[in-house]
C-alpha cells in the first residue's frame, strides 16, 4: 500500500513493535516504512529510537547491526538522528568490517542532516582514524565518506601524510584488495587531497 501511495502511516505503532523480529527480511521491510514516514511523522519516529539503538547493538548479527546503522543515516531528521550518534560512533569502532565500512557512509549521510551533530561527536575524526584500518573495504568507505563530507562543507577533510605515522602507505595497500568502486574511492582521495613533492614519488 505504501509504495502505491496510500497512507499507512496509522500502523506506525504496529510497525515499531515489528521491529522486535529478528528475521532479517522483515526488518528490512519494517526500517524502509520508518525511513518513508520519518520526514513527515517525526513524532512517531521516536518511538522507534530505542528499537534502533538495541539493533546496531546487537552483538551476534554484524549484518543487523549493519542494517540499522544505514537506517540511521535515512532518517533525516535532526531531533531524531541526535538520538542515534552515539550507537553510529559504536558501530565506526566496530570489530565487523561490515559494520565499520557502513557506519562510515552512515557519517556522510548525517553531514547532511546536520554538520553540529557529526562536529559535536566528533565523528570525522574517528573517520580519519579508519584511513588506517587493515580492511580495504573500510579504508575505500572512510576515502568516500570524506570526500563527500569535504564537497559538502568545502573543506578538505581528507588529510593524507606520507613518511612516519602517516596513512599514505596504508591507503595505497588498500589499493590491492578494494573493488573497482573502492579503488575509485582511494584514487580520488589521493589525487585530491595529497601533493607528491618529487617525480619519483609519484611513479
Amino acid at each position: 500500500m505504501m509504495t502505491i501511495g496510500k497512507d499507512v502511516s496509522s500502523l506506525f505503532p504496529h510497525m515499531v513493535k515489528c521491529m522486535e523480529t529478528t528475521q532479517i527480511d522483515m526488518k528490512k521491510l519494517v526500517y524502509l516504512y520508518i525511513i518513508n514516514y520519518a520526514k513527515i511523522k517525526p513524532d512517531l519516529t521516536i518511538m522507534a529510537v530505542n528499537s534502533f539503538q538495541k539493533d546496531s547493538r546487537e552483538k551476534t548479527n554484524p549484518l543487523m547491526r549493519a542494517l540499522a546503522v544505514r537506517t540511521m543515516g535515512c532518517i533525516r531528521v535532526e531531533r531524531i538522528t541526535e538520538y542515534l550518534c552515539e550507537s553510529l560512533k559504536d558501530c565506526l569502532t566496530d570489530e565487523d568490517p561490515y559494520v565499520k565500512k557502513t557506519a562510515a557512509l552512515a557519517v556522510a549521510k548525517l553531514f547532511q542532516t546536520s554538520p553540529r551533530l557529526v562536529k559535536d561527536h566528533s565523528l570525522i575524526k574517528i573517520v580519519q582514524g579508519m584511513l588506517l584500518d587493515g580492511n580495504a573495504t573500510v579504508v575505500a568507505n572512510a576515502c568516500a565518506s570524506l570526500l563527500e563530507v569535504s564537497r559538502a562543507s568545502g573543506k578538505n577533510y581528507l588529510r593524507i601524510k606520507s613518511g612516519s605515522g602517516g596513512n599514505l602507505n596504508k591507503i595505497l595497500a588498500a589499493l590491492n584488495d578494494a573493488n573497482e568502486w573502492g579503488k575509485i574511492y582511494i584514487m580520488e582521495g589521493i589525487s585530491s587531497s595529497y601533493d607528491t613533492t618529487e617525480a619519483k614519488e609519484s611513479e
